[in-house]
């Protein structure tokens, strides 16, 4: 049933927004891409890693762009919808490694007690929920920001080269300390995590390739220099995700979150 009324539109733009709170947001590389030819990426949100639950409105993120492997910096554009998928499209002029990124517009949202208990748990945030239990709090609503800060790499031709550890202007980055294309099965990828561009500890990071499901094969905890090692088990489509949470205690919100995924390819 559609939002045909003054109070249907009200819910339905309740649960808009409490889905987009509650889901991670993916750039999806495609599986082969030129130099010189656009490229599409999906942007897709959900939590089964990469299936697309609705479809963003990428053309109001008020950042999206790429660097390339020889440090300039190209427009990403938005490329219409397909279903619950958006797309974003930029066309590389040269081969190498580039590095994608959005940075979407900070939305506040009021949850019930169970609710926002129940994501504390469920994306990786128990020292919340026991700060909450201690202060004898579980049983109130939170009012709480969000915003999401995804990242990409994408190999474009046969070049493996480029600033794929670039450090960038986000509020949280998941950065590749070393190149995830040279990753091989049964090793390891190391990443940083770094909010307000320092490192954070005791991140939770998960990771998921398709098919594992609406929540991470795996976690670990980033160490005192904001850094984990990451399994890699197969080729194809990986995404290692966070979400990080503050608690600034502001009349508008008393929490704020920061949501990232880092996106690609095994070879």
């Amino acid at each position: 049933m559609g939002c045909r009324n003054f109070t249907a539109v009200v819910l339905c733009a309740f649960l808009f927004a409490l889905k987009s709170a509650g889901h991670d947001l993916w750039l999806v590389p495609p599986g082969k891409a030129e130099p010189k030819q656009k490229i599409q990426i999906a942007a897709s949100v959900g939590m089964d890693f990469p299936v697309s639950v609705f479809a963003s409105a990428t053309d109001r993120y008020p950042r999206k762009f790429v660097l390339g492997p020889d440090g300039a910096t190209l427009p990403l554009s938005s490329a219409g919808k397909k279903g619950l998928v958006s797309f974003l499209e930029f066309e590389p002029s040269v081969p190498g490694i580039h590095l994608l990124a959005v940075q979407t517009t900070p939305k506040v949202l009021e949850l019930d007690a169970d609710r926002f208990n129940d994501y504390l748990v469920t994306d990786g945030l128990p020292h919340i929920y026991r700060l909450r239990a201690k202060e004898k709090t579980l049983n109130q609503p939170a009012k709480e920001r969000y915003s999401k800060s995804p990242t990409a790499v994408i190999a474009v031709g046969a070049s493996k080269t480029g600033d794929w550890g670039k450090v960038l202007d986000l509020p949280l980055q998941i950065v590749p300390m070393q190149n995830p294309f040279d990753a091989k099965i049964g090793a390891t990828l190391r990443v940083r995590v770094l909010f307000q561009k320092k490192p954070l500890a005791r991140a939770n990071l998960g990771w998921q390739r398709p098919g594992d499901g609406d929540t991470p094969i795996g976690y670990v905890r980033t160490d005192a220099k904001g850094e984990a090692l990451i399994p890699i088990a197969q080729t194809g489509l990986m995404t290692i995700r966070l979400t990080h949470m503050t608690r600034p205690k502001l009349a508008a919100y008393e929490w704020e979150s920061f949501w990232t995924t880092l996106t690609f390819r095994i070879p």
